[in-house]
């Protein structure tokens, strides 16, 4: 899978861009500020739908413009290639079309690409609330199940009308079959119980290959777990690492957020799956044990006018060497644990998809040292199609700069570097850097190709 073209238009500080990107690796180097993490963003959201750092989407949209498009031709191996486009209006309003076609849904772009993004913004992960790491299960889950997106937006409405409901219960008591809590205890479990098996299921698959990654980054120094650790109690629930049934397409899903409707057409992009019968098996008794322990703690809900268990108090563990990262971990085996995390994230969307994603590294070269910089640079070459944002070239060995299509970025502009391929000193480095090295040809246009 690799971006062929990738056209941005009123997006971020680019007027209009016409980039076409290396088959590799792809290094965009410049100052700070000068639109290298925008190309990255516009990439990610054709993937996930959603903005990397804004906290409103209308935020994309470049000074006195009215929207913002963001368009790629991709090559896939598994499905053909695919025209995409995210358009971004004001208001944050958001529209998608696939092949030239608009689609009714956000969520229909689903599946049709993967991204996997990594940087300093990913460290809270490790480091952050128990909230930052839910929020990344559900982004990168949604990649390649558009199904657990459904459950998870007719959660998110359930949850909300339960707890306005236990608010109520808390400022007027009542007796408990005048509530209608039973109802809501249901459809919080129908919409529960499978995000918490598809949360404990790709988990279960993501720790053994983030270890090993994380042991190849650190020379076998460390090792790293992670562990779901779900709310609900599961010590009950034999765990279904061991079952070895082959991963299957599930049914087609809907919906994307609470404003989504349900009925809306479906997607058929779902690659995260255990076997149906088997899946069925273990988010049955998922919801057995879930309905048991709500029924437990009924009257605390009630007293404190809130849902106590459930998908939305979840959270994940990160331990190197049996130590807790969040607490007793360095900058640098947090940081490492991030970059493991995200590089397992890729092989297991390479394994369901059935081809690597493209990689997004956003300025991790000068937060690492030289063994781990070199070992993360080993493992991208001749991998996947990579882009990599830095401020120069010096933490590049001269093999893989002339290995990488190398681009200067300045003020909104992308312009690629003439001697890629052809560098032999660290002195000619630092002459690309300082713009001596020159490039002749802008790939800014306001014309399409």
């Amino acid at each position: 899978m690799r971006i062929a073209h990738l056209k941005l238009s009123g997006f971020r500080n680019y007027p209009e861009l016409y980039f076409t990107p290396g088959e590799g690796i792809n290094i965009l180097h410049g100052a700070n500020a000068q639109g290298k993490s925008n190309v990255l963003e516009a990439i990610s959201l054709l993937a996930t739908s959603r903005s990397l750092r804004a906290s409103r989407e209308s935020e994309l949209i470049y000074r006195d413009s009215e929207m913002a498009h963001v368009t790629a031709d991709i090559d896939r191996d598994m499905e053909g290639e695919v025209e995409l486009q995210v358009s971004v209006f004001q208001g944050d309003k958001k529209a998608v079309r696939i092949n030239g076609s608009k689609r009714a849904r956000v969520i229909e772009l689903l599946g049709e690409f993967n991204a996997v993004f990594f940087g300093s913004i990913d460290i809270p992960i490790v480091t952050g609330e128990p909230s930052t790491r839910r929020h990344y299960l559900n982004i990168e889950i949604s990649q390649i199940s558009p199904k657990y997106v459904y459950n998870l937006g007719h959660y998110k409405r359930i949850l909300e009308q339960r707890n306005r409901l236990l608010r109520d219960l808390r400022d007027r008591p009542r007796p408990p079959s005048e509530t209608g809590i039973d109802a809501w205890n249901q459809q919080l479990i129908e919409y529960g119980a499978p995000i918490i098996e598809k949360r404990m299921f790709y988990i279960e698959r993501l720790a053994p290959i983030a270890n090993s990654i994380h042991q190849d980054l650190t020379e076998g120094n460390e090792t790293l777990s992670i562990r779901y650790m779900p709310s609900v109690n599961l010590n009950e629930l034999i765990s279904p690492a061991a079952n070895t049934e082959a991963m299957v397409r599930e049914a087609p899903a809907e919906g994307y957020s609470s404003s989504i409707p349900a009925e809306a057409a479906p997607t058929n992009h779902d690659h995260l799956g255990r076997g149906d019968a088997n899946a069925a098996n273990t988010t049955q008794r998922i919801a057995e044990l879930f309905e048991s322990q709500l029924n437990a703690i009924c009257m605390d809900e009630a007293r404190r006018g809130t849902t106590l268990l459930g998908p939305q108090r979840d959270d994940i563990a990160f331990l190197i060497n049996g130590a807790e990262v969040r607490t007793y971990g360095s900058q640098g085996q947090q940081r490492t644990a991030a970059l493991s995390l995200k590089l397992a994230e890729f092989q297991l969307i390479e394994q369901f998809v059935g081809e690597p994603p493209v990689i997004l590294l956003d300025d991790v070269m000068s937060d690492l040292d030289d063994l781990r910089r070199r070992r993360l640079l080993e493992w991208l070459h001749r991998r996947c199609q990579s882009f990599i944002t830095c401020t120069n070239l010096r933490s590049f060995p001269i093999e893989i700069l002339n290995a990488a299509s190398t681009y200067r970025v300045v003020a909104g502009t992308v312009t690629p570097d003439d001697r890629t391929g052809t560098i032999e000193s660290i002195e000619e480095q630092d002459e690309i850097e300082a713009g001596e090295g020159g490039a002749s040809q802008t790939l800014v246009s306001t014309e399409s190709p």
